[in-house]
């Protein structure tokens, strides 16, 4: 039996058969190629009907087709770059227009990457779209061969520098009898070359960052890479640069700090396999190294890692995700975990293992309270107690330095009318505005809207304004004034803005330029300072009484991770805590340094009001520029919801109520809440559409 395809059959002017006959009676077969269609996700701005698009292959370009490489394709009267994400053999579309031509010699994103997203795309409710754009960075899509070098950007940030440095790698510490312990799981599983999801709980100070760099130093020992996602607010120049010692010439940092142009040539340098170890905040766990190995996770309990517009992934369990599906181990680092992450690690879904003491042997700092409502009976309205005006007059004397630590930035955190009691309020959102004093202006810290301080009311008339509270700013100017020669420094986002101003502030605190740094939780993690002998929390209640379900988890963690910058040298150290809730379970617990207390009183509280870890929670958010048009569109949606799930499905429909910021730019916002255990049954019923928005497993 002989068999041809169609070129060979008799009569094809200069086909094979021409030339070569078949023998008489001889069976011919024509094996006519199928036709070969792609599924396209269109790389366009506007919202679409649908989120992929079926496309005709031309025989020329079949064999350039795989999921992951960029098609140019006709989109209506337009033609479009997109990306494909299936091959499919068959298609009910057989008049599927054809794709005009292949982008890329290799996949923009492997086939791994583009199941990766696809899985973020369900388990988050978002636009597979949107998610492919959060996986590439913007210069990286544009139009043309993906694998060429582009011309950076001219000047580049001084992360990019520290990174880039040159020179022998440093040669690593002998690891502790407690560290080879802890990294035993991690190391075991790079060596068999299998996934293990790990938890590192350790103390502040602890080493956890050795064991890190140990386990990176085994993955490329084995010809592999490496990626290790830092909380944007600790990504300190310490960090890069401890890297970089350790990985000369072989690190990439990607963070939101860099520009377009940067985050390109970063993502650019890793896909080409330039670099071997990926450092950075949480798109960084969508590099694309093509030889991945492990995957670090330090202080995973940051809320950084969530995103907070679409696509609203978590970075934490992305990286899960990416371990299981590259088959490499994922180590989660905190000294105060999420309670669903210890959960977890509790119930099979994690290893635990442990570092229980500072890597010193030195133990952790005491922690003073001071009580403010007995200084406020003693008559002192000033933001220090007694007790920290004298400790950071000694901690100056001794030759130390200090920190002082206020999640609040600005002067003033509202300006009050005395004479009608109504707050300046932001004209765009439900919020008081909040007095910069060195700028003299009011500004809205949720949509930038700003106004000069006003000489009277602009509701009563009367001129009894008074700025009230306390902010960053305001404790700057109050300590110079009571200690003046005391050399100052203020990290908040008033100070960072400009670009590098972040590595410069750090550098001069490093170096002893300044005795005391004032600053928001940007100091609270990744500083490690010998000289710092004093940490001043001025007030623990700014996230304590948060009208969210974590406020607790969230005040234990800041507490912990403040009070853990002091100690880290030779010389004694304490910290003096503030609060008004001295009584709380999270501050009591956050004193004496005890994690598992306070996750037992807080995995209690959780189960009693079915909470995470017990159900899983979406909400969805509707805005318009009418309230009432707004609440109704959220309860005909719960409405709805409520009759198709029906009662006694294990789901409650929660609201709908105002959001914490009922109107947020310009726009009234309701919203409504999914709590279950499979909280996945409601997804297809969840409203989508204009003005819509949907958070799974929200932090707030």
């Amino acid at each position: 039996m002989y068999a041809y395809d169609a070129r060979c059959a008799p009569g094809v002017p200069d086909g094979p058969a021409a030339r070569f006959p078949a023998p008489p009676g001889a069976r011919i077969m024509l094996a006519v190629t199928a036709p070969v269609f792609v599924s396209v996700v269109p790389d366009t701005r506007g919202m679409l009907p649908q989120e992929r698009y079926t496309y005709s292959v031309p025989d020329e370009l079949t064999g350039s087709i795989r999921p992951g490489v960029r098609v140019q394709v006709p989109f209506g009267a337009r033609s479009l770059p997109g990306l494909v994400v299936a091959v499919l053999d068959q298609s009910d579309h057989a008049d599927a227009r054809p794709i005009s031509a292949v982008l890329d010699e290799e996949p923009l994103l492997s086939e791994a990457m583009v199941g990766l997203a696809e899985w973020i795309a369900d388990r988050y409710c978002a636009p597979l779209p949107e998610v492919i754009k959060a996986m590439v960075p913007k210069g990286a899509r544009s139009a043309g061969p993906a694998t060429g070098r582009r011309r950076g950007p001219r000047t580049i940030s001084a992360a990019l520098t520290a990174a880039r440095a040159e020179g022998t790698a440093l040669q690593p510490p002998v690891l502790t009898e407690a560290q080879r312990q802890a990294a035993a799981p991690l190391l075991e599983a790079i060596a068999a070359g299998r996934h293990r999801a790990v938890l590192l709980l350790g103390v502040t100070g602890s080493g956890k960052t050795e064991i890190y760099l140990a386990a990176i130093d085994a993955a490329l020992a084995l010809g592999r890479q490496a990626i290790c996602l830092v909380p944007e607010i600790a990504l300190t120049p310490q960090m890069i640069r401890r890297f970089a010692a350790r990985f000369p010439g072989r690190l990439a940092v990607s963070h939101s700090g860099l520009t377009d142009a940067e985050r390109a040539v970063e993502w650019r340098r890793a896909r080409l396999g330039e670099i071997d170890v990926v450092v950075g905040s949480r798109s960084a766990v969508f590099a694309p190294l093509p030889r991945l190995g492990v995957v670090v996770v330090d202080e995973e309990d940051a809320s950084a890692y969530k995103q907070d517009r679409v696509p609203r992934y978590h970075a934490v369990d992305v990286a899960l995700e990416l371990g299981r599906r590259a088959g490499v181990p994922v180590v989660l680092g905190s000294a105060t975990p999420r309670v669903e992450t210890y959960y977890r690690a509790h119930t099979g879904g994690l290893e635990l293992t442990t570092l229980p003491e500072r890597i010193t042997g030195r133990a952790l700092p005491p922690i003073e309270v001071v009580d403010l409502r007995e200084e406020l009976r003693a008559g002192n309205r000033s933001p220090l107690s007694l007790s920290l005006a004298r400790a950071l007059e000694a901690s100056r004397t001794d030759g130390g330095q200090s920190i002082l630590y206020l999640n609040r930035r600005g002067t003033a955190t509202v300006v009050l009318c005395r004479g009608c009691g109504e707050p300046l309020g932001c004209p765009n959102c439900s919020v008081a505005l909040v007095y910069h004093a060195g700028r003299g202006r009011c500004d809205c810290h949720y949509c930038g809207s700003s106004r000069s301080l006003p000489d009277r009311c602009p509701g009563c008339g009367s001129t009894a304004i008074r700025a009230l509270g306390m902010g960053t700013e305001r404790l700057e100017a109050e300590v110079a004034e009571r200690f003046p020669g005391l050399r100052l420094l203020r990290m908040d986002r008033d100070t960072v803005q400009r670009r590098d101003a972040y590595f410069e502030i750090y550098e001069r605190f490093r170096a002893g330029e300044a005795d005391c740094l004032i600053g928001t939780q940007m100091v609270a993690k990744g500083w490690d300072l010998g000289r710092v002998r004093l940490v001043g929390i001025v007030n623990a209640d700014t996230s304590l009484h948060f009208p969210d379900y974590r406020s607790g988890e969230v005040t234990f963690s800041l507490i912990t991770q403040v009070a853990g910058r002091a100690g880290r040298g030779d010389e004694p150290a304490r910290v003096i805590l503030q609060t008004y809730s001295p009584d709380h379970y999270a501050v009591r617990h956050a004193v004496t340094h005890d994690y598992r207390g306070f996750a037992h009183d807080e995995i209690r509280v959780r189960r009693t009001h079915r909470f995470p870890p017990y159900t899983r929670l979406v909400t969805c958010t509707i805005s318009h520029a009418e309230d009432g048009a707004a609440e109704a569109a959220a309860q005909q949606s719960v409405d709805r919801l409520s009759a198709i799930l029906g009662a006694g499905a294990g789901l409650d429909v929660l609201g709908p109520t105002p959001a914490f910021l009922q109107r947020l730019r310009g726009q009234y916002r309701w919203q409504f809440t999914v709590r279950g255990e499979e909280i996945e049954r409601a997804f297809p019923h969840l409203p989508r559409g204009r003005g819509w928005s949907i958070d799974v497993d929200p932090v707030m």
